[in-house]
């Protein structure tokens, strides 16, 4: 296959339409950052680029000096309060952020270098979260859901769940569920595969480690993981898996070390300006309120708004029929994530668009709604269909009012959806560079792109043949 041949191939393939068509609607999406959440990630990114340290006293401007954290207390030397792996991840996106907006604004312009630096981190973020929703899909072909469901299922994830909230902000939360859903993906692709490639092993340890440096949280995730693990009897390969997890949480002592003089020391212990959120006194919260809010609530309840992922709940019993090892698994690490945060007090997230915390297991429901999706006897039944596509087209338009418009609404509203992020979208108040700097109609651009980069009528094919056909006789010509 010459390179030409392998060029059309990669742009045919399914997998990567799908990330190409997901990544252009969060990007159209994309208006540098509207927390200051993401700016003490941004912070972080910036002090270890232009000054060669984890301090960011020269960069407190993006943390509003609320996200920050100070050490020793009272000493004026301030660092990032947030897990590094994202301000690690984001290095690469700053350095071409900062030759994009020099090279177009020179070196005055300061608010337009500082929007053009935030949406280029916030790309970073897109992008992984994009590449979450082809690893979902290629999931759920391993546990043998068709194409046309596992594809139902990873676009119902792109654009029903909160993942497209957070896509087009620069928060850890997507990077995280991409990471932990890439981890699960490897470890059941060696076990598909009857355990031949030790490579996806390694690599599942590094991404779940990793994960932890994204978000502290994730930790728990590994008990189930290792359960896994040991119930399938990989004795010999737990080291390999183990290695990397180790080595990024001993790159994550470092960090914290370096800055605070004690490898169990984090950011949040030492956080300026709402510590007590953040101490061991706040998982403190009444479990069933925790529990109703986080699943129900109108502020930010995750079947509120997206009610569509309540088919999960039978998903996991045909789930757990076909493969109990990998449903015992996938429920555990949502389970835990859940109750985690129930019992503390800032279990909201503050000012956000749905429950942002849950956002990295959330992965672990999609499949088996796709399981059930793909279970003819259920799937074929018209009323489950109406009721289905009902909840998911719900799912989508509250999803979808909350990415377009402000993810990050401010904390007053009971009802941020109906009270706040409508009445933006009504007004035509959307989250777009494109759209308010530009002009109006570039919205037609999103289906637009999407109909150019999915469209395989005859004539392009028959465009295509023509071209392979023009280089293979002119490479026959060649002496």
């Amino acid at each position: 296959m010459t390179k030409m041949q392998s060029l059309f191939s990669l742009t045919r393939d399914l997998r990567t339409r799908l990330f190409i068509s997901v990544l252009i609607v969060y990007v159209y999406f994309i208006n540098g950052f509207k927390s200051i959440n993401e700016g003490s990630h941004l912070a972080l990114t910036m002090a270890i680029v232009e000054e060669r340290s984890f301090r960011i006293n020269k960069y407190m401007f993006w943390t509003g000096w609320a996200d920050y954290s100070e050490y020793p207390p009272g000493s004026r030397n301030y660092y990032s309060d947030k897990a590094p792996g994202l301000s690690f991840l984001g290095i690469p996106f700053y350095l071409l952020g900062k030759f994009v907006a020099y090279s177009i604004f020179g070196k005055y312009e300061f608010v337009f270098i500082r929007g053009t630096l935030a949406s280029f981190m916030v790309l970073c973020s897109s992008i992984l979260t994009a590449l979450s929703v082809v690893v979902i899909f290629e999931l759920c072909k391993l546990f043998e859901i068709s194409e046309k469901t596992s594809l139902l299922t990873a676009l119902s994830y792109a654009f029903g769940t909160i993942a497209f909230v957070y896509g087009v902000t620069f928060f850890a939360h997507g990077t995280s569920a991409f990471l932990l859903v890439s981890a699960a993906y490897l470890t059941v692709h060696y076990f598909k595969n009857e355990r031949k490639d030790n490579t996806k092993v390694f690599l599942a340890g590094l991404a779940l480690g990793y994960s932890v440096c994204v978000e502290y949280q994730n930790i728990l995730a590994l008990p189930p993981f290792l359960l896994f693990y040991l119930y399938k009897r990989e004795f010999k390969n737990l080291i390999l898996f183990l290695f990397p997890y180790l080595a990024c949480l001993g790159t994550l002592a470092w960090y914290h070390n370096t800055i605070f003089g004690s490898p169990f020391a984090t950011p949040y212990m030492y956080q300026g300006f709402s510590g007590e959120v953040q101490s061991v006194h706040a998982f403190s919260y009444p479990l069933h309120l925790g529990l109703w809010g986080l699943l129900f609530g109108t502020s930010h309840g995750l079947f509120y708004l997206s009610p569509f992922l309540l088919f999960a709940i039978y998903g996991f019993v045909l789930f757990f029929r076909r493969y109990p090892n990998e449903a015992i698994w996938f429920s555990s690490t949502f389970l835990l994530m859940l109750l985690l945060f129930s019992i503390h007090i800032g279990w909201s997230g503050g000012g956000a668009y749905g429950p942002r915390y849950l956002l990295s297991v959330i992965p672990f429901l999609v499949i088996p709604v796709g399981i059930l999706l793909d279970t003819p006897s259920i799937a074929k039944n018209r009323k489950f269909q109406i009721i289905f596509f009902s909840t998911l087209a719900y799912s989508m338009f509250a999803i979808a009012t909350g990415a377009v418009t402000n993810p990050t609404p401010p904390m007053w509203p009971q009802n941020p959806f109906l009270e706040y992020n409508l009445p933006l979208l009504i007004e035509g108040n959307l989250n777009s560079l494109f759209f308010k700097y530009f002009s109006p109609y570039t919205v037609i651009l999103v289906p637009l792109l999407l109909l150019i980069i999915n469209l395989r009528q005859f004539h392009i094919l028959k465009l295509r043949n023509r071209l392979l056909d023009t280089i293979n006789a002119f490479r026959k010509a060649l002496p």
